[in-house]
């Protein structure tokens, strides 16, 4: 077995993945850049994560925002030969990881083992709610040849409504988001066209808006029939979808928004909702709309870090099947995935056999 290491194990999404994990029997070590951390690690610091990871380790990012991250981690994981899972949400870093991979020669194989190009090293970039989830919900569905897929993220901002997760929000308002449209990749305004959509109490219907995600590449990666993807958040909050909206085209307004974060964060916490989901529609050729998803009253945010820590159990346990870059289509077995979280309270809904 191999060591599980979290980095930004302190943090929200980190210290939910900790938890997951030693929930599930392993003991993850805790890496942090501060005290408190069972390894004093900076994920941006190449000396700090030479001087703390070994060959062979399996290492979880958690240490967002993704926004504001380099390459930094992978560069020393593919030097030292540490197996790397990330939770990134941002487009720009995958994409970051992506043009790592190729100029390294890290082509991902299926159903292999050993090395593959010049490293042994695994990378599993945006192995979270996007892109590993809904790409297991996609292949829960079984729609062959989809046409479109629709993500809906309905955060319990009760919960997790933190510095990196308000941070990451903050920098989507920053400059029109990428959505796939008609097999290209174009801009639309940030938290612009409001859709509805229906979850399962305790959520029910809610309007999402326009965010940006890694999906509009790794999804069709693996469905090349893809002709639109695109991401939405739904806060719940109708002013706020409006003030959000507002601030992604007014520069003045999204810096009073950033300033007054703080107290923002904390009126979330405290005045949020504390159920959560996350939902994908996928089209087929057909016309057809199927849906599928998890909700949870409580714990929706385990959604999050659920395919990291399946991901992570088994490259420690020298049983994941493929090597180098690997897509997210096959990042996790999305039976297993469904599993894991009916075993932690969390509901798979479908529309669809699946």
């Amino acid at each position: 077995m191999g060591r599980i290491v979290v980095l930004g194990g302190r943090g929200f999404f980190g210290a939910a993945a900790v938890a997951l994990l030693r929930a599930e029997g392993e003991r993850p070590l805790v890496g942090a850049r501060g005290a408190g951390g069972d390894l004093r690690i900076d994920a941006e610091d190449a000396a700090s994560l030479r001087a703390a990871l070994r060959p062979g380790d399996v290492v979880i990012d958690a240490a967002g925002p993704f926004q504001q991250r380099t390459t930094t981690l992978a560069e020393v994981a593919l030097e030292l030969g540490c197996d790397l899972i990330d939770l990134a949400d941002s487009l720009d870093h995958v994409l970051a990881l992506q043009r790592l991979a190729a100029a390294r020669g890290l082509i991902g194989t299926s159903g292999t083992s050993g090395t593959t190009g010049t490293s042994r090293t695994r990378l599993l970039p945006a192995c979270s709610s996007v892109s590993a989830v809904n790409s297991a919900l996609v292949r829960l569905l079984a729609v062959p040849e989809p046409v479109r897929v629709s993500t809906f993220l309905v955060p319990a901002s009760g919960n997790t409504a933190t510095a990196a997760t308000t941070a990451s929000l903050l920098r989507t308002l920053e400059r029109p988001v990428r959505v796939l449209r008609a097999g290209q990749l174009v801009t639309a305004p940030a938290f612009s066209a409001a859709r509805d959509v229906e979850l399962p109490a305790p959520v029910g219907r809610v309007s999402g808006r326009l965010g940006e995600s890694p999906d509009v590449v790794t999804l069709p990666a693996s469905w090349p029939s893809l002709r639109e993807v695109d991401f939405r958040v739904a806060t719940r909050r109708r002013l706020l979808d409006h003030l959000l909206a507002a601030a992604a085209r007014h520069p003045a307004l999204l810096a009073s928004l950033r300033a007054a974060m703080p107290v923002g964060r904390r009126l979330a916490r405290w005045l949020g909702p504390r159920s959560g989901g996350f939902v994908v529609e996928v089209e087929a050729a057909g016309g057809r709309v199927h849906r599928a998803g998890f909700v949870h009253d409580r714990h929706s945010y385990l959604v999050a870090v659920a395919p990291a820590v399946l991901a992570a159990r088994a490259l420690a346990a020298g049983t994941f099947p493929d090597t180098g870059l690997v897509p997210a289509a096959r990042q996790v077995d999305p039976q297993r995935l469904r599993e894991l979280l009916a075993r932690h309270g969390v509901r798979y809904f479908a529309d669809s056999p699946g």
